[in-house]
């Protein structure tokens, strides 16, 4: 089972009864991997990769990525908001300019890696002068 991928032994079953049966051993497959880089990947792709883009609002976080357009329809299956971009700094022109990490998630040819950006931080307006001289009840 390890050789296709599911190295993880599970539990021992017995399907069928009396002389039409069999116990079989169980395994799952190996959970996804996400590896960590220090810089970014994917700052331009070369051919035959475009970049292309996904926008994860429940982690805030936009990735950014590099790859075969053969392959966007595999990908989008796991990611629904991978979009095919039309720069190669998708994540900033949509507000995510500050380069968080570089991740690789799933495994063998199901892997991809790909750049992580956070939002910019809000912008604080600071006054030149104090608004409250005094404070009254």
């Amino acid at each position: 089972c390890a050789d296709f991928g599911f190295p993880a032994y599970d539990s021992t079953e017995t399907h069928g009864f009396g002389p039409v049966k069999d116990t079989l051993d169980l395994y799952d497959p190996a959970p996804p991997t996400v590896k960590k880089e220090d810089s970014p990947c994917c700052k331009s792709c070369s051919a035959p990769q475009n970049k292309y883009h996904s926008v994860d609002a429940a982690h805030g976080h936009c990735g950014e990525t590099c790859l075969k357009d053969s392959n966007f329809w595999l990908f989008k299956i796991f990611e629904p908001n991978l979009t095919k971009s039309d720069s190669d700094t998708p994540c900033a022109d949509l507000g995510f300019p500050t380069y968080d990490s570089t991740e690789t998630h799933g495994f063998g040819k199901l892997s991809d890696t790909l750049d992580l950006y956070d939002p910019a931080p809000p912008a604080v307006k600071k006054e030149d002068s104090p608004c409250c001289k005094s404070c009254s009840a």
